[in-house]
């Protein structure tokens, strides 16, 4: 998923200056693509924080280029305990998978993973058919779009994981040693299967949706690439 994730946007980015030749113009479409995603990523960060009791400042959602990568938007977050740092940088994972499972649902596709796992393909062809006949498809298929390739936790959004992750886990090995086992290990179970088979039903429906786009950009690149007998390099 991340592969797909940066093998998109650098082509999508390569495909619009193959089209414009001008890179001020790809920063700008690459921005109003993405813009959706990028409020709900930011947004996600502002409200957890608040939440939380950490100190937030100004939201910026403006194009730039830094170090050699794009940036769309940013959040001033204050400082906090690496505890609450890891939510808030987790904030838009949750989040855009809270989204994706929404317009998946929206969209009437919340039953393809099963239907897949039974390998139903007239009842899937039938389904599909369904749902791409709604009269704002396409508009959520593009929500679900901006907002999963912008859901990811940047590099700074992952700066607090690890010292809480190896506390998480000195934690499970005392309590493995000591021999302490949950109340009620079904109840627990449940959860950790009901959690599971929500994120894999997200993360699928955004990877369907992602090998899709691939698919269009890498052929429309092709194309205007014999075109304009010009190519992009990355």
């Amino acid at each position: 998923m991340l592969w797909l994730h940066h093998w998109l946007e650098a082509h999508l980015q390569g495909l619009v200056y193959l089209i414009t030749g001008h890179a001020g113009v790809t920063l700008w479409v690459f921005f109003a693509i993405f813009l959706p995603g990028t409020l709900v990523h930011e947004l996600s960060h502002w409200i957890v924080a608040r939440l939380l009791g950490v100190r937030t400042g100004r939201i910026e959602i403006w194009p730039r280029r830094q170090k050699g990568a794009v940036w769309l938007g940013s959040v001033q977050i204050g400082r906090a305990d690496p505890v609450r740092s890891s939510l808030i940088g987790l904030a838009p994972l949750i989040t855009g998978s809270l989204a994706a499972a929404a317009i998946g649902a929206r969209l009437q596709l919340d039953t393809l993973g099963s239907l897949l796992i039974a390998r139903d393909w007239s009842l899937i062809w039938q389904r599909l058919s369904t749902s791409a006949g709604l009269p704002d498809f396409w508009l959520w298929i593009y929500l679900l779009f901006s907002v999963a390739n912008r859901m990811l936790p940047s590099p700074a959004d992952r700066q607090a994981w690890r010292p809480v992750l190896v506390f998480l886990g000195l934690v499970a090995l005392v309590l493995l040693f000591s021999g302490w086992t949950p109340t009620d290990l079904e109840s627990v179970g449940t959860m950790l299967r009901e959690t599971i088979d929500f994120l894999l039903y997200a993360l699928t429906l955004i990877v369907a949706v992602n090998i899709l786009a691939a698919l269009l950009v890498a052929v429309l690149e092709i194309i205007i690439s014999l075109v304009k007998r010009q190519r992009v390099v990355y």
